[in-house]
C-alpha cells in the first residue's frame, strides 16, 4: 500500500514537473493536462511507447470523456460551442493537437473569436 501511494506521488510529481516545462515552452499542451492528472501515453495511445507524430483515435477519446453529446453538453455556455458542430462527429485530434499548440477547425471557413484551451 505505501508503495503504491509513493508511486502515485512520483507520477504525479512528474507529471506536474511536465507540465512547468510545457508551460516555459509556450503549453500547458493537451498531453501535459492529462499527464498532470495521471494518464500515461498508453491511457491515449494503446501503446507505452508511441509512434513520433502518431494520432490518438477518436474512441480514445469517448472513452474518458463521453459521447460528442456529453462534450457539447460541457461547453454548451460557450458564445459558441465547439463541440456542437454543423459537421457532425468531427475528430477530436482535427483542433486537439495533444503535443501541440490547439487550432479551432471552425476558423478554416468561420473566423470566431476564441482560442480553444
Amino acid at each position: 500500500m505505501m508503495l503504491r501511494k509513493l508511486t502515485a506521488a512520483l507520477l504525479a510529481a512528474a507529471g506536474l514537473a511536465l507540465a512547468a516545462q510545457a508551460m516555459a515552452a509556450g503549453g500547458p499542451y493537451l498531453a501535459d493536462r492529462h499527464v498532470a492528472r495521471g494518464a500515461t501515453c498508453e491511457s491515449c495511445h494503446g501503446v507505452k511507447t508511441p509512434a513520433p507524430g502518431s494520432r490518438v483515435k477518436t474512441e480514445k477519446c469517448l472513452a474518458c470523456h463521453g459521447s460528442y453529446e456529453k462534450v457539447a453538453q460541457k461547453t454548451a455556455a460557450m458564445k459558441m460551442n465547439p463541440h456542437d458542430s454543423h459537421l457532425g462527429e468531427v475528430k477530436c485530434t482535427a483542433c486537439h493537437k495533444g503535443h501541440q499548440k490547439p487550432v479551432l477547425m471552425c476558423n478554416d471557413c468561420h473566423k470566431f473569436d476564441m482560442q480553444p484551451k
